[in-house]
């Protein structure tokens, strides 16, 4: 499935995200949107972000997964953490990479994070091929486009880019295919929960419970088109996407703050109160029990939770 702009656009909320336009690089079958990331300090970075990378196992096909991806990854292109990234790679190759001393040449100089023209600006070597595919081998990211103006040249030539991303990818993102994103909305028997409607069925998102904000390397886990009901409706609930992103940053803020989020404006939750518990670790599946009781984990079990207290509660 083709990702157009128009279709992303319309779905993108963030005004900091600044689309240019998509590509593909057949023959290394990856699919990169341009963007430039503009930060509110004003820092801003400008590349191309794959989207569909089989080395980091990446592979998106929707545009609502693109934009939820996005803006997952959007904190990693700030002046502070790109800065981190460049410092602790630099580092890590001066330490741990001996006997790299070839592949150094190429990452040192892709470390700047520009586009870097193979045949200007990369060091000559007969096996250029094999020191990229290292350093992809390696889990680092690089966009590659292969007809990109030289510099101050009148030429094309393939150029290069180091993106700014955790060796390996982004960990605990978890994609899931068109068929079972259709079969979880039927299931749900495609209502919103935040509204209780069926009215609108254009953008439900299966959204997770469970925040990916809490989630370590051990959480993330396949969603296999061939999931039971059950556990569709145990891992997942539905909403559209601005209720999804609304929840997200519900979700940063107790993350952050310990304070957990109030839906509706309502300080109501089923199991604990509005402070995340001490009793559960801030990551990790056993985090998932700290967020039991938050309107925001499951929306329709704190709707019923609540009518059941109002209820008991009538004079």
């Amino acid at each position: 499935m083709e990702i157009t702009i128009d279709a992303f656009t319309e779905l993108l909320n963030n005004k900091y995200i600044i689309v240019e336009a998509f590509r593909e690089h057949s023959k290394a079958s990856e699919k990169y949107i341009d963007v430039t990331i503009v930060q509110p300090d004003g820092y801003s970075w400008k590349g191309s972000i794959p989207y569909f990378y089989r080395r980091t196992g990446l592979f998106i096909e929707t545009p609502e997964d693109l934009v939820d991806y996005l803006n997952n990854i959007y904190p990693l292109f700030s002046k502070k953490a790109v800065a981190e990234f460049v410092s602790t790679e630099s580092k890590r190759w001066n330490e741990e990479m001996s006997g790299k001393e070839t592949t150094k040449g190429f990452f040192d100089i892709l470390l700047n994070l520009e586009w870097n023209s193979v045949q200007y600006d990369l060091p000559a070597n007969r096996n250029f091929a094999r020191r990229i595919q290292d350093i992809k081998e390696f889990g680092y990211t690089l966009a590659t486009d292969t007809r990109r103006k030289v510099k101050g040249k009148y030429k094309t030539d393939t150029h290069l880019q180091l993106v700014p991303l955790p060796k390996g990818g982004v960990t605990g993102y978890e994609v899931m295919s068109p068929a079972f994103k259709a079969r979880a909305i039927a299931v749900m028997d495609a209502v919103n929960v935040y509204e209780l409607s069926s009215a609108n069925r254009h953008g439900l998102l299966p959204d997770h419970k469970f925040p990916e904000i809490r989630w370590d390397e051990e959480t993330r886990a396949e969603n296999p088109d061939e999931m039971n009901e059950v556990q569709i409706k145990e891992k997942f609930q539905l909403v559209d996407n601005q209720r999804n992103q609304q929840k997200r940053e519900a979700c940063r803020k107790c993350f952050q703050t310990g304070q957990r989020g109030k839906l509706y404006g309502l300080n109501y939750f089923y199991q604990g109160d509005e402070n995340w518990s001490a009793e559960f670790p801030r990551v990790g599946k056993e985090a998932e029990k700290g967020c039991v009781g938050c309107g925001w984990y499951d929306i329709q079990k704190w709707r019923d939770s609540l009518n059941e207290f109002i209820s008991k509660n009538k004079k």
